[in-house]
């Protein structure tokens, strides 16, 4: 089966138009193949390119609003902090000190009560007077980050439970120094992480996708959707927080080091403010917008792939089948035409192929005033072998005497003929008299050397005469001339006894000047 095939496929690449539809055939399918791959590439960039855009954009609006409501509660926390380092405020009236601190901003949906507390971390002032007189905020990690760092600027903490309503939330905390320079308290407030998670969570983001707020130390505050145990969760040292640190803003491919799922990032740090906000895709739904359409894609350009070698094979077959045929049609014609020009007993040229070759001869002789000469030949008692052998020991002689001239002459030089029953015909193109002579001498004791036996009375063995014709073409002769006295040459020499040559010489003109020089 597998050689067959190789034979199959070596015909067809033999095959100049088969080897032209397979070029053509893997031509096509190549620039199919390449079609599809960009198509598919360019869907999968384009899907990717579009989540990015996407996540940009909503991480622009995330951006803004998580920045908007910071920076609007921490003016007031530092218009709160100036006023509670004058001697002068401090020194009113508790309701008046109260309503010289606060401003009525810090009372908007979400927002904490913002409390004033001494350097030991006791409630001096608070923006709610619902908030209990004794209230102690000395373990706030804050309070100590601000004592230690006099430039330490807005401080955030979260998630951590409010002291005050027991609900999640994110602090944000400025220094209190005293006149002479010394760490006086803090001013302290809360944004409640509600509030930022029903912002978070009316924005669509898909399958798979995390909007996430961190400290600047990788410490997570807020994930939607939201996950309990991912509260207070850190990714400082991971891969992710390494990206979120080295600039400013930016989008990348990462695995999460929350749940290792890989996600496309678009990423943000807060300006002026401790914090990372960054909106999560989830690989798996950007691949599901892509992927559908790109197995479309393969399985169409697969399947006019498949349709296309097909067609190309069955192209080929139908050409290598027409050329076979074509060929067998040739080869049939030029094997009814040799069989045409041939002598089907003898295997020699025959009457009809001796007239083509002496009228080309003729010409050529004519064109050149070259010699040309021709023999006739004939098998002594052959009809007297016939009566005595039969027919089919008549054939045999016959086959013989062709087999002789076979191998006696050169088929360059000399073509042999049987031009009809016994008689024979060979045409010596260039041939001098001489030399046809010779050659007719030489033919004649070849067949007498056979020693094919015949009658006793007639000498025993089969023998051959022939009649030998010699002649220039002039404009007045003619191949019917020359045949006809080599013919007579024959009967001349079977009249003197057989087993002869004879010769006629036709008297040579005298060639043009301009051949002969």
């Amino acid at each position: 089966m597998v050689s067959k095939w190789f034979r199959t496929a070596s015909c067809h690449l033999q095959d100049r138009a088969s080897r032209l539809i397979a070029c053509l055939g893997l031509g096509v399918t190549a620039g199919l193949c390449t079609l599809g791959v960009y198509l598919i590439g360019d869907m999968r960039d384009a899907a990717w390119r579009q989540a990015e855009r996407n996540a940009t954009n909503l991480l622009t609006l995330i951006e803004q609003s998580v920045a908007r409501s910071v920076e609007m509660y921490d003016l007031s926390l530092r218009a709160t902090a100036a006023r509670a380092q004058r001697p002068d405020v401090a020194a009113l009236d508790p309701e008046l000190r109260d309503f010289a601190l606060f401003d009525s901003s810090a009372r908007a949906t979400g927002l904490g009560a913002i409390l004033v507390v001494d350097a030991g971390g006791r409630l001096r002032a608070a923006s709610d007077p619902l908030v209990a007189h004794d209230l102690s905020l000395t373990d706030l990690p804050a309070l100590q980050s601000l004592r230690r760092d006099k430039a330490a600027g807005l401080v955030i903490n979260g998630p951590l439970q409010c002291k005050v309503t027991g609900r999640p939330v994110m602090t944000l905390n400025h220094r209190i120094e005293n006149p002479d320079g010394s760490f006086g308290g803090m001013v302290t407030g809360a944004i409640e992480l509600a509030y930022f998670q029903d912002l978070f969570a009316k924005l669509h983001i898909g399958e798979g996708g995390a909007i996430n707020l961190f400290q600047a130390d990788g410490t997570l505050i807020l994930r939607e959707p939201f996950v309990p145990g991912n509260v207070v969760r850190s990714i400082a040292g991971g891969s992710t927080h390494r990206r979120f640190t080295a600039s400013r803003r930016g989008s990348f491919v990462e695995n999460s080091a929350i749940d290792g799922a890989q996600r496309l990032y678009a990423f943000a740090q807060l300006d002026g403010m401790p914090l990372i906000v960054d909106v999560a895709i989830g690989a798996d739904s950007i691949r599901a917008i892509w992927v559908p359409k790109a197995v479309m894609v393969g399985a169409l350009i697969l399947g006019l792939c498949l349709a296309t070698l097909g067609l190309t094979v069955l192209l080929q077959r139908e050409v290598v089948r027409r050329a076979a045929r074509e060929a067998s049609s040739r080869a049939a014609n030029a094997e009814l035409a040799t069989l045409a020009l041939t002598d089907s007993l003898t295997g020699l040229p025959n009457r009809r192929r001796y007239d083509e070759v002496i009228a080309r001869e003729w010409r050529r002789a004519s064109r050149t005033w070259a010699p040309l000469s021709l023999l006739v030949l004939d098998t002594d008692h052959f009809k007297h072998f016939n009566d005595h052998f039969g027919h089919q020991h008549g054939d045999t002689v016959l086959r013989a005497v062709a087999g002789c001239l076979k191998g006696l002459l050169d088929p360059v030089d000399a073509i042999a003929c049987r031009i009809g029953g016994e008689e024979f015909g060979i045409v010596l193109p260039g041939a001098t008299a001489a030399e046809a002579r010779g050659v007719a001498e030489r033919v004649r004791r070849a067949v007498v050397g056979l020693q094919i036996p015949h009658a006793p009375e007639v000498g025993g063995v089969v023998t051959v005469s022939i009649g030998v014709a010699h002649v220039v073409p002039g404009a007045q002769d003619t191949p019917e001339a020359l045949f006809a006295e080599a013919d007579t040459a024959l009967y001349e020499a079977k009249r003197s006894g057989r087993n002869r040559v004879r010769l006629i010489e036709t008297v040579t003109p005298e060639a043009p000047s301009a051949i002969r020089a």
